[in-house]
């Protein structure tokens, strides 16, 4: 009996509860209420990727070349400059002959008795005299003078003193040793052949197929700063180096 009566109460708060629950006419709008606080700023994005490099284009053609502009007026002349150092005496100071024979002496070859320069013997020579008027005092002091001879028999002219040898009789016993020389003098020159071997060159000449030359080198043109000797140069090289015809 209380289970039903319970049961029949709950019932009834049932249907109460239901019909008070129907939904009513719609209200008024009401006010708007405050704005809310601002949210927290979001997050950044992801960077994208860089895009791949475009090719390069091609080069365009050159331009043609402009014209030439027209020439400038020409400046002033400059002002002329110390004089330099006064230059070494020229090669135009050597002195040398033409080639000359036996006919070009002034005194054919001739015996004289001189002494002997290295045993102090009296010595019989051959000599014979050219005239050289070139031959001054200055050059004799300070100066060299170069004589050469040439022939057939000769490869090429030697410079004096030249040696040679003849054999008088045959063997070692005739063999006898000669020296063609030269003795600058004043205005002249003389040229002589002597026997090393006997100290007698008596009646010895050379024939008329020998040709001699001088040459004649100041002091001047020798304190010139050339580097090489003269001395020691060959023919040739004393032709080129002082430009004398060969």
């Amino acid at each position: 009996m209380k289970k039903s009566y319970l049961l029949l109460s709950l019932f009834f708060c049932a249907s109460i509860f239901v019909i008070s629950c129907r939904k009513g006419p719609i209200g008024a709008t009401g006010a708007q209420g405050p704005i809310g606080p601002k949210g927290a700023n979001g997050t950044n994005g992801v960077n994208g990727t860089n895009g791949a490099n475009g090719a390069d284009g091609t080069n365009g053609a050159d331009g043609a070349n402009g014209a030439d502009g027209a020439n400038g007026a020409n400046g002033a002349d400059g002002a002329n400059g110390a004089d330099g150092a006064q230059g070494p005496a020229g090669t135009a100071n050597v002195i040398y002959s033409n080639w000359f024979s036996n006919d070009d002496f002034s005194s054919t070859w001739t015996d004289s008795i001189i002494t002997a320069t290295i045993s102090g013997s009296p010595e019989t020579i051959s000599r014979a005299i050219k005239n050289a008027p070139d031959l001054t005092a200055g050059i004799l002091d300070s100066g060299i003078v170069f004589s050469y001879v040439k022939s057939e028999a000769i490869i090429s002219p030697q410079l004096l003193p030249w040696n040679f040898s003849l054999d008088y009789g045959g063997g070692p016993n005739g063999m006898h040793y000669f020296q063609m020389n030269l003795v600058p003098q004043l205005g002249s020159i003389l040229y002589y052949i002597s026997d090393l071997t006997s100290l007698d060159a008596t009646g010895l000449a050379p024939d008329n197929g020998f040709l001699y030359r001088y040459i004649i080198i100041p002091g001047g043109v020798l304190a010139g700063g050339r580097k090489m000797d003269p001395k020691t140069m060959s023919y040739s090289e004393l032709c080129r180096t002082y430009h004398i015809p060969f």
